[in-house]
């Protein structure tokens, strides 16, 4: 669940970035938000290490985005945030040392490959600029 929300919270973050075309600060954003500024700046590092944004230290300092809304999409940012396994990994567990157990997990394997495709699919057809299509109040 955890993944999920580094995802929403990142995602969030690039959205004020694209909008404000300026350098914005981790505390700024995380009020904006709603998001603990410690947990927010460890998700920001992914994304600077990721090359999505960058950020200047320093007195009047924050971040910008590096690239263009348009060639960011949602699958790179999700990537970038991503730290363990899908959630779907968890149906790996549910399967005995047993006979059975083996049979089943052949077919869980290959669900949830289809379904870490599928998510990856969805999640490339849509850009970061797609989000900004929307009007998005303060």
């Amino acid at each position: 669940m955890a993944q999920v929300k580094r995802f929403g919270y990142g995602l969030q973050a690039l959205i004020l970035l694209a909008m404000d075309r300026e350098q914005v600060s981790s505390a700024e954003m995380a009020g904006k938000i709603s998001c603990e500024p410690t947990a927010l700046r460890k998700i920001l590092a992914r994304l600077t290490e990721a090359g999505i944004i960058e950020v200047k230290q320093g007195r009047g300092g924050g971040y910008r985005l590096v690239k263009p809304p348009s060639s960011i999409t949602l699958a790179e940012v999700y990537r970038s945030v991503h730290e363990e396994e899908p959630l779907w990994d968890g149906m790996l567990e549910t399967t005995g040392n047993n006979l059975f157990g083996s049979r089943v997990r052949g077919s869980f394997d290959k669900i949830m490959s289809d379904i870490q495709l599928q998510v990856m699919g969805v999640l490339d057809s849509y850009n970061l600029a797609d989000m900004l299509e929307t009007e998005i109040p303060y």
